[in-house]
């Protein structure tokens, strides 16, 4: 095994896509990442093997919707799947732009802007937020693409 692979030549190889990249390879089974319920008590971790595995599939998503060089939206509540979602944005090559769902009266029309604003084309998020939004996903601009994982 490469001990060399993170151990960049020059600024524009040390990027979070090739750290996850070396902590996959030579720290497959540890956790970087635990999701906690109530702020103690553990619900769910990834390992970085696992975490690289997801936001490989993400990516190649992204990929399959030439999303490369492309804004996209990460519209998740906090966990562990925004966490992949994210480095599969940056696996893609696409810029990511986190953005909190609308909660309880919070309307479209933030989310709209936001898209707008970020120039998104794509929004990537879970079923769970699709369905907690429900008809609100109709009002977006038709150039957005939201995408169940």
């Amino acid at each position: 095994m490469n001990n060399d692979l993170f151990f960049p030549h020059s600024p524009q190889e040390a990027t979070l896509v090739n750290l996850l990249r070396y902590r996959a390879i030579q720290q497959p089974n540890q956790a970087p990442y635990t999701f906690l319920i109530d702020g103690e008590t553990e619900k769910v971790s990834f390992t970085y093997e696992k975490l690289d595995q997801k936001a490989r599939a993400i990516a190649a998503l992204l990929q399959s919707m030439k999303a490369f060089g492309e804004r996209v939206l990460l519209l998740y509540s906090p966990g562990l799947e925004f966490i992949a979602a994210f480095f599969g944005g940056l696996y893609a090559g696409a810029t990511v732009v986190p953005v909190y769902p609308p909660r309880g009266k919070q309307r479209m029309t933030r989310l709209q802007a936001i898209a707008q604003n970020a120039q998104a084309t794509f929004a990537l998020t879970t079923s769970s937020v699709i369905t907690k939004l429900g008809q609100s996903f109709k009002g977006l601009p038709e150039n957005k693409l939201f995408h169940q994982q």
